[in-house]
């Protein structure tokens, strides 16, 4: 069973949208057995999803990527650009490289797969709320292309995110960079901001 961390002072409040009942009712039971996470509402598209995260103020909304009337890039967009202290979440089965790179331009905090497990989704949360991007493997090896592609393309990038690009694609999250590297956590998420510039994410 996880447990409330010592140093989260509120429980976190979670917004799910997923166009099949199944699934989003699914979600809510898994999560709803969490202690220190509150599902505070349901929803089966996009544009839904984008109203009840006006109304309800989650800390996260976890979506998918497809749905119907507003899909989930357009609503990350849509939730992201009115309120930046909401993180969205997205949790899909598609795995192409366009979507992934349309969700984090639109704004999404983490891009995740609906194969992982619970633990895994738990996990995932948690960062997601610490303010961690949650970035897939496709977006990791374009990092790698970008850097090894070329002496054109390594030149974009300063020493500093030349060290923190291969900590990012081995998994570590930012407060373990920070540690790492012995640079303070804001500037570990200033550094990643602008790689994620850089190559056009």
């Amino acid at each position: 069973m996880f447990e409330k961390t010592a140093t989260r002072s509120q429980n976190i409040r979670i917004l799910i949208a997923d166009d099949h009942e199944i699934v989003r009712e699914s979600l809510k039971r898994m999560l709803d057995v969490i202690e220190d996470i509150d599902v505070v509402g349901v929803c089966e598209n996009g544009l839904e999803a984008y109203k009840k995260a006006r109304e309800l103020s989650p800390h996260i909304v976890l979506l998918d990527a497809i749905m119907p009337e507003c899909n989930g890039v357009e609503a990350t967009r849509l939730i992201v650009n009115e309120n930046h202290d909401i993180k969205v979440l997205m949790l899909t089965t598609f795995s192409d490289d366009e979507l992934i790179f349309n969700a984090f331009h639109a704004g999404v905090t983490g891009y995740i797969l609906k194969d992982i497990t619970v633990e895994q989704l738990i996990r995932c949360i948690y960062d997601c709320a610490e303010g961690n991007l949650i970035i897939p493997s496709e977006i990791a090896g374009k990092l790698v292309k970008r850097i090894t592609g070329s002496p054109l393309e390594a030149e974009k990038f300063t020493e500093t995110e030349k060290e923190i690009i291969p900590l990012m694609i081995d998994g570590l999250s930012n407060k373990q960079i920070s540690s790492k590297l012995n640079i303070s956590y804001g500037t570990v998420r200033n550094y990643i901001s602008g790689i994620y510039k850089k190559i056009g994410t």
